[in-house]
């Protein structure tokens, strides 16, 4: 078992903790390697289904029995409760466990459920990425868009749904897609979102792949003893979960038990580099699969995968931009369109008059977010005012089972 499946295992217990944050969690390392292992009390209730988006990627070698576009749904006995959209995050599924966990949440606050793949994962590179090429954020969250509309039709034939209104709810890269979703649904028109929630969102999309860039980096800093004894601490504290030696439901435990293995800053920047470099090979393989550019040099088959799988691994989120996403973007943009264009286009300093015109745009984030500068924070709050809410601790995404955001969400999505 990895170090995030323990955490995965462990820290779905802190889900009422108010009286006092454990000091694990006001690491912003720590609480970010939290943000996607949180579980939901129970996922008995959630339904699994799927539509077509693409036919054609049916036919797309390796990844035949992944081309439809999966979602995970919840649905209330009022058929004609308000429905909400949570987006994930970077490589984040419809499975993500802080998905869930929201859906959970909004679930009992009244609402029809239904969580999603990130375009920017490799499932949905397959599914529902009409370019094979994510990354420009415009162009995902109108990719996005149309597989919502399939999903709202199946779900309307299968189970007679008439939801009140239509909501979205994003955290991380996922938050700000649901942006440029409501402006695309300002004009189409399909769902006129009610009520859009925004949560650590990356301000300036650069500086958040360069971080995550640099925190995978840590790893060719550390020598092959010290990502041993690394996993050995995962071991350990495998061993104490698996054997019923802490009390999954006090926090103070957990917290003895990071102690005690004394997880280092850089030990679990390494980690979340890891995750997040990982999520992005696999994406890079998804992609390569749907339209071969050519830059993968390692030969793939269905008994022979290894090798290209590493080599996409190894692919940086820069470079990813630079070498896979520009030159397909410049057919479309123009010759001369740059990085720093790019960023512009798919990131959130555009959005400024919008946020402040529309009054049913919210946002929460964490003052130690892991890739936003505090400046980007505060320029977001200011623009957001009284619906802006930003949490002194959480890092990125690592939050969602504290009550201050819990109260925050209900109060938000109150009908």
């Amino acid at each position: 078992m990895s170090f995030l499946s323990f955490v995965l295992v462990s820290v779905f217990a802190l889900n009422v903790f108010a009286a006092e944050i454990p000091d694990f969690l006001k690491n912003p390392f720590a609480a970010t390697i939290t943000s996607t292992l949180i579980l939901p009390e129970s996922n008995k209730s959630i339904i699994r289904s799927s539509v077509t988006v693409l036919p054609a990627r049916k036919s797309v070698p390796l990844m035949e029995r992944v081309s439809d576009f999966h979602y995970n749904y919840r649905l209330r006995a009022d058929s004609t409760a308000p429905i909400v959209f949570i987006i994930p995050g970077t490589g984040g599924t419809a499975e993500s466990a802080a998905a869930l966990v929201l859906a959970e949440q909004m679930f009992k606050n009244g609402y029809h459920v239904v969580t999603v793949d990130n375009p920017f994962s490799w499932k949905f590179t397959v599914a529902g990425s009409k370019s094979g090429l994510p990354g420009f954020t415009p162009r995902d969250s109108a990719d996005l868009y149309a597989a919502l509309l399939k999903t709202t039709k199946a779900l309307k034939n299968d189970h007679g749904i008439k939801p009140r209104s239509f909501n979205l709810i994003g955290y991380s890269i996922g938050g700000l897609q649901a942006l440029f979703m409501k402006k695309h649904d300002d004009q189409a028109g399909a769902f006129k979102f009610a009520k859009v929630l925004t949560i650590n969102p990356p301000a300036d999309l650069l500086f958040a792949i360069q971080k995550l860039d640099r925190l995978a980096e840590l790893e060719q800093k550390l020598s092959k003893t010290e990502k041993q004894n690394i996993s050995f601490k995962v071991q350990r504290v495998t061993d104490l979960v698996t054997g019923n030696k802490i009390d999954l439901k006090n926090p103070r435990q957990i917290d003895q038990v990071f102690k005690q293995e004394a997880f280092t800053d850089v030990e679990m920047a390494y980690l979340i580099g890891k995750e997040f470099r990982d999520s992005l090979g696999d994406l890079v393989f998804a992609s390569q699969q749907v339209h071969d550019l050519g830059i993968l040099k390692s030969p793939v088959s269905k008994y022979k995968r290894n090798a290209r799988n590493a080599e996409a691994r190894a692919v940086p989120f820069v470079r990813y931009m630079n070498q896979f996403l520009l030159p397909n973007l410049k057919r479309t943009q123009g010759a001369n369109y740059s990085v720093e264009q790019l960023n512009h286009d798919a990131s959130i300093y555009q959005f400024a008059d919008y946020i402040r015109e529309n009054q049913n745009l919210y946002f929460i984030d964490s003052a130690d977010d892991l890739v936003s500068k505090p400046q980007d924070i505060a320029w977001m709050k200011a623009q957001f005012g009284e619906r802006g809410f930003v949490l002194p601790f959480g890092g990125h995404c690592g939050f969602f089972q504290v009550p201050a955001f819990q109260g925050r969400l209900q109060n938000i999505f109150k009908y």
